[in-house]
């Protein structure tokens, strides 16, 4: 028998030990790649990227997050395996097509926007990964269903070996940003055997196709689109309008300090991914337990995500210097601003989850596209004349027209909670800053290790943190009914 909390905290163990994994995996090669291809080369590898992010909606239209939330839906009823096997069917086939549409588009894009020859056969060689995808991500979405993170985490982490170790060989033997594309197919490959696999030993295979289900099935999953779509476009268009106005060296600066937020951002995604599958299941069965790990979770992402930015704010010059070395340093001042959007994502995507989980995608669509048409119009009016700058302050206003949204449709379950420590939190952080400004000139590691202890020992003792929060968790582990448990 299995419980939502043991779920979820055997999801959040096993999927924030690989993410962490990967992200140190990621976050060493990537000061590698920086370094090893230079500012010039570097910003054409992310405009290559960046082109591929922006059209990788198309390669899914929303079925991935629907499968998942489908799946953990399904998984109660008395023929679910056949409902599954159905759906699994129609999302593969479907998602083939459309990767195939995916490709053909980017490599249009690439086209017509003038890119150089060089860079259009990057991105066209990029683009056939989406094939890769269409497999592994349709596995992966009946495995998340299932609430196997502990499976899809561990793929991610023999797919980021992968990448690593052929991508430094790359790098070594002078392949430059094509031989990193080509260890990144040879990656996606081995994750999407391996997630096929796993989904097979579930004693699952695809049923077979159901072309009159496939309408129904893409009106469904939508709203899933569209965020993905408007997200694409918030994340990665301001790389591709840098390439086109400002050139490979600027957008190479932005994207260095860019990578490290997304860096960062991986510490809430882990929690998110772990209860997604796990609370969509539960707001069906026992809704009056979401508010209180609502409460919980809203506590430690912001607990999180301060420090990180008050710190990040105040070393900014160093810590560039460190990773990437003298030819980055104007990524030191857009890190400066682009680090704010850390706790703002922190929180947009977590009360994004919330309004998905009580079935109001459509609103969060509505959010997205109200957040990325900001985002867009803002680009194209700032970027051509203002650059790198403009391109970060408005992902920050981006994330802040998202969060203002979503505070606004959860307003009345935001009323409920108790949000009582965060002024104690608030002087924590402050005091922490003050710390790290005024060791800002020692060695960068001493000075966040000073900063981090500072900051534990001050959330201890103003009762930020403390006994209760084992009393939380030992509750939790205690929980059982017929509500909570499954075969």
């Amino acid at each position: 028998m299995q419980q939502l909390s043991q779920t979820i905290l055997r999801n959040s163990a096993f999927g924030l030990a690989a993410q962490i994994i990967i992200k140190l995996l990621s976050f060493a090669f990537t000061i590698l790649i920086v370094r090893s291809l230079g500012a010039a080369d570097f910003g054409q590898y992310a405009a290559v990227t960046s082109f591929g992010s922006i059209f990788l909606f198309v390669a899914d239209l929303g079925l991935s997050p629907y499968t998942v939330r489908q799946v953990a839906r399904l998984r109660g009823q008395a023929d679910s395996e056949a409902q599954i096997r159905a759906l699994y069917g129609d999302v593969l086939a479907l998602r083939l097509l459309l990767g195939l549409l995916s490709a053909a588009l980017v490599v249009g894009a690439a086209l017509l926007t003038g890119r150089p020859a060089l860079v259009v056969g990057a991105i066209a060689l990029n683009s056939l990964n989406v094939l890769l995808y269409a497999v592994q991500g349709s596995a992966d979405a009946v495995l998340s269903g299932y609430e196997r993170l502990d499976l899809t985490s561990g793929v991610r982490v023999v797919n980021q070996l992968i990448f690593v170790l052929l991508g430094a060989a790359a790098l070594w033997l002078g392949m430059g940003y094509y031989g990193l594309i080509v260890a990144t197919t040879v990656g996606v490959a081995a994750m999407a055997w391996l997630c096929w696999r796993a989904v097979s030993r579930l004693g699952l295979r695809p049923g077979p196709i159901r072309l009159a289900h496939w309408a129904p099935l893409l009106r469904a999953a939508f709203p899933f689109g569209v965020i993905g779509l408007t997200l694409g476009l918030s994340y990665r268009f301001d790389s591709v309008l840098l390439n086109i106005f400002h050139g490979d060296v600027v957008t190479g600066h932005y994207n260095a300090a860019y990578n490290l937020i997304f860096s960062l951002v991986t510490i809430s995604n882990v929690l998110n991914v772990a209860l997604y599958p796990s609370l969509s299941r539960q707001a069906a069965v026992a809704p009056e337990m979401l508010p209180a790990v609502y409460e919980r979770t809203l506590r430690y992402l912001v607990l999180v995500a301060l420090p990180l930015a008050v710190g990040g704010f105040i070393l900014a010059e160093p810590l560039v210097a460190l990773l990437f070395g003298a030819e980055y340093a104007p990524a030191a001042g857009l890190l400066r601003i682009l680090i704010w959007a850390v706790p703002l994502m922190f929180l947009s995507e977590f009360l994004g989850y919330v309004v998905v989980i009580a079935g109001r995608e459509g609103r969060v669509a509505r959010a997205i596209i109200a957040s990325s048409s900001v985002n867009v119009a803002a680009n194209l009016l700032l970027i051509p004349r203002y650059g790198p700058t403009a391109a970060a302050l408005i992902t920050v206003v981006t994330e802040v027209v998202l969060v203002g949204q979503y505070l606004w449709l959860l307003r009345d379950l935001l009323r409920r909670m108790r949000l009582g420590l965060l002024a104690r939190l608030l002087l924590a952080v402050a005091v922490m800053a003050g710390l790290v400004y005024a060791a800002r000139g020692l060695p960068l590691p001493l000075t966040v290790a000073l900063g981090g202890l500072l900051y534990g020992g001050l959330l201890l003792a103003l009762r930020v943190l403390g006994p209760d929060e084992g009393i939380f968790l030992r509750s939790l582990l205690a929980r059982r009914g017929a509500a909570t448990e499954r075969p």
